[in-house]
């Protein structure tokens, strides 16, 4: 199994790990294995933006540098809202996880849903579409893991639709725009 050095990364995603969990690997590490949000979703890194893009083709070169300045300041004023809370983070080592090699949470997220959720993407449920709300996670993900297997939907292209109409459906509900 391959090490996570967080030493051993590109320089700038090192400073972007530090700007947004300064002084705790956990955190940074926990932050570069979780899952990517659905649309609509909570964003796992502050602001919906993510300072770091290995790769990228750019038709001019200018390109590149001006957007990694945009991403920068966006990511650094959105860095300085989340820092200057004084409530749990989402990667904070205090809150519950999924089981990784490179990660040692005190409280496991264990997915009800095996079959159709792995623990990573329950833990994704529970902390950014159930705010912790574990029980409500559970009851969430086993109604949608009803409704995915009777839509033949559990794999593939037909997977991602369901579950971006459920967030989109959840979300209307919530809001009270749903018809």
């Amino acid at each position: 199994m391959p090490d996570l050095d967080l030493r051993a990364l590109p320089a700038e995603l090192q400073a972007a790990l530090h700007q947004a969990w300064p002084d705790c690997p956990e955190a940074q590490r926990r932050a570069l294995l979780a899952p990517r949000c659905w649309s609509g979703w909570q964003p796992t890194w502050p602001g919906r933006v993510w300072a770091w893009e290995p790769r990228r083709r750019w038709l001019r070169p200018f390109r590149a540098r001006e957007y990694r300045e945009i991403a920068e300041a966006l990511f650094v004023d959105h860095v300085g809202d989340v820092l200057r809370k004084h409530e749990p983070r989402l990667f904070d080592p205090a809150q519950p996880f999924f089981d990784t090699p490179w990660t040692q949470a005190r409280v496991l997220l264990r997915s009800p849903e095996p079959a159709v959720f792995s623990d990573a993407e329950f833990w994704a449920i529970a902390q950014q579409l159930c705010g912790g709300d574990v029980a409500h996670a559970t009851a969430t993900a086993g109604d949608w893991a009803q409704g995915m297997r009777a839509d033949g939907a559990v794999r593939g292209w037909r997977r991602e639709g369901w579950l971006l109409n459920a967030v989109a459906v959840l979300e209307s509900s919530a809001a009270g725009t749903f018809l």
